[in-house]
């Protein structure tokens, strides 16, 4: 048996800016209620295998209702990418959905309509396990437009809730292909058939089972998301950029967050919005886009010599700042998800930007090129920063002479000896007698061991992927 459910949040709804808003208190809303509310409300579909609990999920609010016959056809219709599809034999629903022409239509498609005489519990149970995750996802990402929810957090949540990760061994989907695929089911028709068994009631709850096409909004893609920005705005850009500097006394990141896309609603100009988005984002691929966005911003405002000409010196206009800092941001996360290539590319370009290199990316690029073998372009850093007397630098640079001269020589032991001169703590972090913080030090003293932990997280792989580089450290390490 399947079981079928429409439920409205009673904790989330969608502001007028789109992004759907959390409320502790009740929301005092149900199906007989929601097109009376004066809110968007958000709105959960459900299909759910009574015996071995997977399921579909559409998610949508009260303004873009779908129609129930629509839902449960694409509930039913197979598909590789689903983990439930066919006509059951039999469907539980709650009687306020057992209208007429619901039943009629099921009747159509020879499936049994059972009403549950009290509770509903599976599928309830169902609405509050994706609710507990939803709230928790939003937790970490930044994005709580309801499209973005559906395309990043769907997959999670059912990889997650139906045990589908490679180290699960209660995998809900293979129980129910095993128990189900081919009994109990039949084939779904086309769509048109299928729904003509469907009619519409003189008075359909909430218009569930049928909605009007004006009921179906959809709200406007962002003005940065769209192929033609909007011009720029020189005062609704100062307007933008003074209403972000009045985060700095903002400490709760729900409201850091409303701020920014108030912000770029304002001006999709305003960079830093997209960076705090970025920031603030504990989801790889979201930080990514969003640093994207900041940068293609940049580029649209800033003068064409002014980072496409000569290498100048961006970092001493302050202006430019939010630019150098969307690129910094964006290679890191590239080298963060392994898009080593790219992000030495991008390590290179904000040198280029500003050779005196304020932000670092020296580092970073010296480790990734480490990594990557690349010893021709690290002799090429090393000749513009390879005298920095840093922990950072001198290291990498220790190891890329290990390399590059055939192993522990006389050449390479002394470059060793400066770095250990330079921080002492770092063979400690390197060769795993002292673990690596999770939360990594906010600031660190030259020499001290928040230096040397910085330095460790940074350069590790390279030193361990580098064959008898760290049994050289520990032979080098003074007693």
């Amino acid at each position: 048996m399947t079981v079928s459910v429409v439920s409205v949040s009673r904790h989330l709804y969608v502001k007028k800016n789109g992004l759907l808003k959390y409320q502790e208190k009740p929301l005092d809303v149900n199906l007989s209620t929601v097109k009376k509310s004066r809110r968007e409300h958000l709105v959960y579909y459900a299909l759910r295998d009574a015996l071995t609990g997977t399921f579909f999920l559409e998610i949508t609010t009260s303004r873009a209702m779908i129609p129930l016959a629509e839902f449960l056809y694409r509930a039913w219709e197979q598909d590789p990418g689903k983990y439930i599809w066919g006509l059951p034999d039999s469907l539980s629903l709650p009687k306020g959905l057992a209208v007429k022409g619901l039943l009629d239509g099921l009747d159509a498609l020879n499936v049994e309509a059972v009403l549950p005489s009290s509770g509903f519990a599976a599928g309830v149970r169902a609405i509050s396990v994706v609710e507990d995750n939803l709230l928790f996802f939003m937790g970490r990402t930044v994005d709580h437009r309801l499209h973005a929810l559906n395309l990043s957090w769907k997959k999670d949540l059912y990889r997650y809730v139906l045990g589908l990760r490679r180290d699960e061994t209660d995998n809900k989907y293979e129980q129910w292909q095993a128990a189900w695929s081919g009994q109990g089911t039949s084939a779904v028709p086309d769509r048109e058939s299928f729904l003509s068994g469907f009619h519409e009631e003189d008075e359909p709850i909430a218009g569930v089972l049928w909605v009007k096409k004006e009921q179906q909004g959809r709200r406007e893609a962002a003005v940065w998301e769209k192929e033609n920005w909007p011009p720029f705005d020189e005062k609704l850009y100062n307007r933008a950029e003074q209403m972000l500097a009045g985060t700095d006394d903002l400490f709760n990141r729900d409201l850091l967050i409303d701020r920014a896309w108030e912000v770029l609603g304002i001006s999709p100009y305003c960079l830093d919005a997209f960076n705090m988005l970025a920031g603030e984002s504990r989801i790889l691929d979201e930080k990514i886009y969003f640093y994207q966005q900041a940068i293609r911003a940049g580029r649209m405002i800033l003068d064409e010599p002014c980072i496409q000409g000569e290498p100048g010196h961006l970092w001493s206009n302050i202006d430019t700042r939010p630019y150098m800092r969307a690129l910094k941001g964006h290679a890191d996360c590239l080298r963060e998800a392994g898009r080593k290539e790219r992000a030495i590319e991008a390590y290179e370009e904000l040198l280029r930007l500003d050779p005196a290199d304020h932000q670092g990316a020296r580092y970073d690029l010296s480790a990734c090129l480490l990594e990557e073998g690349r010893d021709e372009a690290m002799r090429l850093l090393m000749a513009r920063y390879g005298d920095e007397n840093s922990c950072f630098i001198s290291y990498d640079k220790a190891l890329w002479a290990f390399r590059v001269t055939g192993g522990a020589n006389e050449r390479s032991n002394q470059v060793l000896a400066e770095a250990l001169g330079n921080n002492e703590h770092v063979p400690a972090f390197l060769l795993r007698e002292r673990p690596i913080p999770f939360r990594l030090p906010d600031d660190f003293g030259i020499g001290d061991e928040n230096e040397a932990a910085i330095y460790a997280s940074n350069s590790l792989q390279a030193w361990e992927q580098t064959p008898g580089a760290l049994e050289w450290l520990l032979g080098m390490r003074p007693e």
